[in-house]
């Protein structure tokens, strides 16, 4: 999966709050604008560009839900775990049994659970550039957005690949 998709992905539990942090930003802007020391011109349009990227956040919110919404279950868990770190997700899934019937979960060791999560990667990777997240929309739109560049940081400095602590813990216990 490319680091752009990934930046998404990490985010996208924070875009609702973010969204909202949005709008009450411009309210508030708007509201107090006659303490301002811009003039009303540069006000208005700085306002306006305010506007334009909650609706950009809104739709990538939207469209990165109907991409997760077409995953099976076991995928939006993988996902979950991985990018979401919902540790909850990661004992539903474990605890489910395998395909031979034995207990213990499907995923058994961290090269199995790696490789899944690479296929699913390249899956999540290619359903979001068809759903119209590309790069190109990524570095144009949101990369310059403090949240989007702090993850962005992080994935690119290869910190992404490490085990976060959930999955750690699942794997030594197992």
């Amino acid at each position: 999966m490319e680091n752009y998709a990934k930046t998404i992905l990490y985010a996208y539990p924070l875009l609702e709050t973010v969204e909202e942090d949005y709008a009450e930003h411009i309210r508030n802007k708007a509201a107090l604008s006659y303490h301002s020391a811009m003039p009303t011109e540069a006000l208005a349009e700085y306002l306006a560009g305010e506007i334009l990227c909650k609706q950009n956040l809104v739709w990538l919110r939207n469209t990165v839900s109907g991409v997760l919404d077409r995953l099976n279950e076991e995928e939006r868990a993988l996902l979950e775990i991985r990018f979401f770190g919902n540790a909850k997700k990661m004992h539903q899934f474990l605890k489910k049994p395998n395909e031979k019937g034995k207990g213990g979960g499907q995923v058994r060791v961290e090269r199995g659970y790696f490789r899944r999560q690479k296929r699913l990667g390249d899956k999540v990777g290619a359903m979001l550039r068809c759903a119209g997240i590309t790069e190109n929309v990524y570095f144009s739109e949101f990369k310059d957005l403090e949240i989007f560049r702090k993850i962005h940081r992080f994935v690119e400095a290869g910190r992404d690949q490490k085990l976060s602590a959930v999955e750690r813990r699942w794997i030594e216990e197992n």
